[in-house]
């Protein structure tokens, strides 16, 4: 009762392409899929993170039950086959299984249920054989609906049948690389309910805090982190990959989540890096690099627009166009994050989710993350003794050692006392936001470095003393985080010495 399957939006101009690749795969059947989906008044099961449906297949009719499972590519899903006509939903059907007995308990709490969101697509799909199990494709065209709401669908489905789920990875890396084809980890439930309640954008996801057994091993903190990351990363970067203008409220936030995810990746690769059991990570290190590279000039241009607005309101002028338009031969955000480079980089974060402890992995997490978290913090601590002396792109080196420290301390903060861990953070915190705020002064200085214009004129004046208000700040938070109190001398549940 347990799924594995990947997803991916299927480029537009590809579809007949790889329609006609699938039918060359060998037997493959075409059928038309009608399904209602059901929900409380209040959407219960949306929030809890079940989908109820009935669903039309060819001449059958088959009521399922989905559970969202804590990877966005594992579900729970029980089909019952339906003999009565015409088919009434009855949530009984599913009794017996944990989503089943939930999926009881908020409708008898909620309400009854109604049909919220329906999908018609017509399936071609074909079952092939792998060296490590069997899978099958599926390529869905068609549409989901709620009233007068539309949503199409242009996707392709890689199922695990029986076997190693390495073999839906390694089918969908040939798939990816002949279509243009792109992860998206939302489900036609969730587009469905978003469809219904009419909300074309959601908000951005943030990071989630990554949880430890007190005596974690390597492997559990290795593991821990990744799910963390994904998490963070999945949602905002299928968001972006969209594309869809319509969307576009919360885009601003939605970029900066995706490149504090990455960030945040790169972190991690660095910091569990040359640690036993954890394996080579240099190049997806540099597809991670280059994918935040892609992402930073959208990032700069809205960080410009925020903190130069107020000061075109005071001027009394309009934003200036040519200050906020992007560099020529740059690409958009949807391009970079659909890119082969970014979707080969989400395929190896799963891979490695998917993947058991390396040899050695068993180790105590704690001794590694200590003397890792001592030794980065030193070096901060001693780069920050000449920030007086630096250049602009010094004092964001320092700001990014910072960030990196600070997700460290994200990261194995679990293992030790929690008034302590609290302390450092709120050191680490001002210190990387005093930084931040002098380096999107900067940031937008430069983008008006060879404006000659009176506005132009007034917003670097502007810019200019707020980097001088910045300057004190930022010394006297350099100082208060190298005297922070070392919270690594703490483990969880023990006294200090």
């Amino acid at each position: 009762m347990q799924e594995f399957e990947l997803k991916f939006q299927v480029p537009w101009p590809q579809r007949s392409a790889l329609e006609a690749a699938l039918r060359q795969r060998g037997a493959t059947r075409r059928v038309r899929l009608q399904a209602a989906y059901f929900d409380t008044p209040g959407r219960e099961l949306a929030q809890a993170g079940l989908a109820l449906r009935l669903r039309k297949e060819g001449r059958h009719w088959v009521q399922t039950l989905k559970a969202a499972e804590t990877d966005a590519w594992r579900r729970f899903e029980h089909d019952v086959r339906l003999r009565s006509m015409p088919p009434m939903v009855d949530p009984t059907r599913h009794a017996g299984t944990p989503p089943g007995d939930r999926l009881l308990a908020l409708v008898r709490r909620a309400g009854p249920l109604a049909e919220t969101y329906r999908t018609e697509v017509w399936r071609r799909a074909c079952r092939i054989e792998h060296r490590l199990g069997h899978v099958e494709l599926a390529f869905d065209l068609g549409e989901i609906r709620s009233g007068e709401r539309r949503w199409p669908v242009c996707e392709f489905e890689i199922e695990l049948l029986d076997g190693a789920p390495e073999a839906v990875l390694e089918v969908a890396e040939h798939w990816m690389a002949h279509f243009g084809l792109w992860l998206d980890i939302r489900s036609k439930a969730e587009r469905g309910d978003r469809l219904a309640k009419g909300l074309l954008s959601v908000p951005a996801t943030s990071a989630r805090a990554v949880t430890l057994p007190r005596r974690a091993t390597l492997a559990q903190a290795w593991q821990a982190v990744l799910t963390a990351i994904w998490a963070h990363v999945g949602p905002n970067v299928c968001e972006l990959a969209q594309d869809d203008p319509q969307a576009a409220d919360h885009r601003v936030e939605q970029v900066h989540q995706a490149r504090v995810a990455l960030r945040r990746l790169r972190t991690a690769l660095r910091f569990f890096d040359g640690w036993p059991g954890v394996p080579d990570t240099a190049a997806a290190q540099d597809a991670a690099r280059a994918v935040f590279a892609r992402l930073g000039l959208t990032r700069d241009r809205d960080v410009a627009a925020a903190l130069l607005a107020p000061v075109w309101a005071a001027a009394g002028v309009s934003p200036p166009e040519s200050a906020m338009r992007m560099p020529a031969g740059s690409d958009g955000v949807a391009e970079a994050l659909r890119s082969a480079e970014a979707q080969r980089l989400w395929l190896q974060l799963l891979r490695w989710r998917l993947a058991g402890p390396g040899p050695g992995g068993e180790v105590p997490f704690a001794p590694l993350a200590t003397k890792r978290l001592r030794s980065w913090h030193r070096a901060v601590v001693a780069q920050a003794a000449g920030f007086s002396a630096m250049d602009d792109a010094q004092r964001h080196a320092l700001r990014k050692r910072i960030k990196r420290l600070r997700y460290a301390v994200d990261f194995a903060a679990d293992l030790y006392d929690a008034g302590a861990v609290k302390g450092y953070r709120r050191a680490l915190a001002a210190a990387q936001d005093c930084l931040g705020q002098l380096h999107d002064a900067a940031i937008a200085g430069a983008r008006l470095a060879d404006v000659d214009a009176p506005w132009a004129w007034y917003a670097r004046g502007w810019l200019t003393a707020r980097r001088e208000a910045l300057w004190p700040v930022c010394q006297a938070s350099l100082a208060s985080l190298a005297e922070a109190p070392r919270f690594w001398k703490t483990l969880r549940g023990k006294r200090p010495g």
